[in-house]
């Protein structure tokens, strides 16, 4: 880029013309570059030569013209002046001269020409650096503005898409090199909505110069990052209850389940989003079961076998993928059916007095369960049993059955949620060993039917002539 220049014209008889141009100032407000210039005399011969038809053309516009004849000395100013050059939208210019006579001649006969590029003028700031950002930060960008205060306006924002200042433009300091965007939360509040469903997003900085009516942009990229966005949930934002009305009244509460039997309602309320996402779902998760809804309400798990406490997990899941997980603590209560250790038995084995002890066991429900123990009885040929008859745990009874038959026996165990029965045989009186003096006969378990024999539960084994060789 030059700030003066010159060129020779043709020469006739060693006559020629030089022309020169040099700035004289830069109007940086409204783009243009003055300069001065003259159309001179030179060469080497002495004397004068008779010259007109003088014409100098720069960038395009004749500044001189005339056909006058004078007498051109080596060092005769021709012409001078001065011109505005207009620079294009980046500052920049280039621009041509030329110059012609008629030296000696009439006609024209001496011509020259040259073309420069002009020192370039300020025009608009340009964004230097920024930086990435999250949105709860003051993003600062650098830029430089060599135009200073000749610009007539210095703005910057931050766009969503590049289409609209989304932050709008704030002035900023001519004569400054970096800005803060201290932002509202209104502001803040726009970045969040556009960036809803992640947890970040392109923006786009942009700073606008207006100068000589003209306005300019410059632009840079960034990433908008979400934190501390995770949903607001807590452990209060979580019930549960047993849904059975039978249970609930032998335990009078609620919050406890009584193990294979309650059935468990989880009720969820309402996370709260931040930042202007939504919540997408609810995870809830029990003893390995996983159920989802989208919305908080109710869930269902029916009944859960566990004898002990379990710990209710709920996550919470926002548009933006951000989770928050809360617990709770289900309480249980351990059941199982009733069960007993029975005792039924013949006196001697053989008689008709008969002993029954029944120990049974429940669960304690939390001291709610109460337990109840039942018998009744039959001959084994007969179909029908006798009447219920209670009695008290752990304590025997005695009653008579007649040892000639075997008798069926059904144990009935209760407590306040279930039954367990048992069915045991009352077998018909025997002796362990008995001797028959009259056959001369042994039983074992049972009478002897023959003469002169060992038996075993009615079975034969030994005659008398081997008994008799013992």
């Amino acid at each position: 880029m030059a700030s003066s220049g010159s060129f020779n014209t043709s020469s006739y008889s060693n006559r020629y013309l030089t022309f020169s141009w040099w700035v004289n100032s830069q109007d940086i407000a409204n783009n243009k570059t003055n300069i001065g210039w003259k159309l001179v005399g030179a060469g080497s011969a002495s004397g004068y030569y008779v010259s007109g038809n003088f014409k100098v053309v720069i960038n395009g516009s004749t500044v001189y013209s005339s056909s006058t004849r004078i007498q051109l000395w080596n060092g005769t100013q021709v012409a001078s002046g001065s011109l505005d050059i207009y620079h294009d939208g980046a500052g920049n210019k280039s621009f041509s001269a030329s110059a012609e006579a008629g030296i000696y001649y009439v006609a024209v006969n001496c011509r020259g020409s040259g073309s420069w590029s002009l020192p370039s003028i300020p025009r608009q700031a340009n964004i230097t650096s920024a930086p990435d950002f999250n949105d709860e930060a003051n993003p600062t960008i650098n830029y430089s503005n060599p135009a200073g205060n000749n610009v007539s306006s210095l703005q910057a924002c931050i766009s969503l898409t590049g289409a609209t200042d989304d932050i709008k433009y704030r002035d900023i300091s001519k004569t400054g090199s970096s800005y803060t965007f201290n932002l509202t939360t209104a502001e803040r509040n726009v970045l969040r909505n556009a960036c809803t469903t992640s947890n970040s997003r392109k923006v786009q900085f942009f700073i606008k110069t207006v100068i000589g009516g003209n306005t300019f942009h410059s632009n840079i990229e960034k990433t908008l990052s979400i934190i501390n966005g995770n949903p607001t949930f807590t452990s209060s934002n979580i019930s549960y209850k047993d849904n059975n009305s039978v249970t609930t009244a032998v335990t009078e509460n609620n919050q406890y389940l009584v193990q294979n039997l309650s059935s468990l309602l989880v009720t969820i309320t309402s996370a709260t989003a931040l930042k202007g996402a939504s919540i997408s779902k609810y995870e809830s998760t029990i003893n390995g079961v996983k159920k989802t809804i989208t919305s908080a309400g109710n869930i269902d798990y029916g009944v859960i076998n566990s004898g002990s406490n379990l710990t209710l997990s709920v996550k919470v899941t926002d548009s933006r993928g951000n989770t928050t997980t809360a617990t709770k603590t289900v309480t249980f209560l351990a059941w199982s059916l009733p069960t007993a250790l029975i005792s039924l038995k013949r006196k001697n084995n053989y008689e008709n007095e008969t002993y029954l002890k029944v120990d049974g066991s429940i669960s304690s429900v939390n001291s709610k369960n109460t337990m109840t123990i039942q018998y009744q009885y039959k001959k084994t040929t007969e179909t029908s049993y006798s009447s219920l008859v209670t009695l008290s745990d752990n304590v025997q009874v005695t009653m008579t059955k007649d040892k000639e038959s075997a008798w069926d026996f059904k144990i009935i165990i209760k407590d306040k949620f279930g039954t367990t029965t048992y069915n045991t045989v009352l077998p018909k009186g025997r002796f362990i060993l008995f001797v028959d003096t009259k056959k001369l006969s042994v039983g074992v378990n049972c009478f002897p039917t023959k003469t002169e024999s060992l038996e075993v539960n009615g079975v034969q084994m030994l005659e008398y002539d081997e008994i008799a060789s013992w």
